[in-house]
C-alpha cells in the first residue's frame, strides 16, 4: 500500500531536488535520479573548464563520465558536500591531471574551441598583469583595513569573509544585531572616505 504525501512533504521533495546539497544527499542513498541531474546541470560547465586543461574533446568527454561513474559507485562512502560544483570541478581536474599532468594547459589542440564563446588564451603577460593587478589590489586593502580599530576589521572579516549574517555576528560577539548593523555602516562609510 502506498502512503500518500502530503503538500508540504511533496514540497521538500521538491526542494531537496532543486538544490545541490538535496541532489548530493539523495543520490548518496542511491537515487539515480539525483546523479543524472547534477550531470545535466554541470556538464557544459565541466566540459568547458576540461577543454581549457587539455585541449581535448574525447578526453574531456571521458574524464566527466568517469567522474560521475566513480560518484556512483563510491556514493556510500562519500561525505556530505557544501558546494557541489566546486566538488566536481576538483574531480574533474584530478581525473585528467592523473592521466598526464604535463597536459594541462599545453595542449596544442586549439581547434577544438574555434568558434567558441567559452575559449580564451592564457598568454604569459595576461598571467603576469593580472598578478600585478591583483597585487596592487591587496595593498590597498591591506592600506585600507590597517585604520580600522580591532572591532572594524573583526566585524568586515566576520562579513565579507566568513559571509556571516548581521545575527551570526551579533552572536559572535554578543552584541545587538541592531549594533553591528551600526557597526558596518560606520566601518564601511570610513572605510569609502579613506578609498584611494
Amino acid at each position: 500500500m502506498k502512503r500518500k504525501l502530503s503538500i508540504k512533504q511533496k514540497r521538500s521533495r521538491k526542494f531537496q531536488f532543486e538544490n545541490d546539497q538535496g541532489l548530493w544527499r539523495i543520490l548518496r542513498n542511491g537515487n539515480p535520479v539525483a546523479l543524472n541531474r547534477l550531470f545535466i546541470k554541470y556538464y557544459s560547465d565541466l566540459y568547458f573548464y576540461g577543454l581549457k586543461l587539455v585541449g581535448n574533446n574525447n578526453r574531456v568527454s571521458d574524464a566527466i563520465q568517469d567522474v560521475f561513474a566513480n560518484i556512483w559507485e563510491t556514493r556510500k562512502g562519500t561525505s556530505e558536500v557544501n558546494h557541489v560544483k566546486a566538488y566536481l570541478f576538483v574531480a574533474l581536474r584530478n581525473n585528467l591531471l592523473r592521466v598526464n599532468p604535463k597536459d594541462i594547459l599545453n595542449s596544442n589542440d586549439y581547434d577544438v574551441c574555434q568558434n567558441s564563446d567559452f575559449c580564451f588564451d592564457i598568454s604569459p603577460e595576461d598571467i603576469y598583469i593580472d598578478n600585478e593587478l591583483k597585487l596592487g589590489k591587496i595593498r590597498i586593502i591591506e592600506e585600507l583595513l590597517s585604520g580600522l580599530s580591532p572591532k572594524q576589521r573583526e566585524i568586515i572579516y566576520l562579513k565579507f569573509y566568513s559571509n556571516y549574517s548581521n545575527i551570526e555576528i551579533s552572536s559572535i560577539l554578543s552584541i545587538k544585531p541592531q549594533s553591528v548593523a551600526n557597526l558596518l555602516t560606520r566601518t564601511i562609510n570610513k572605510l569609502r572616505k579613506k578609498k584611494p
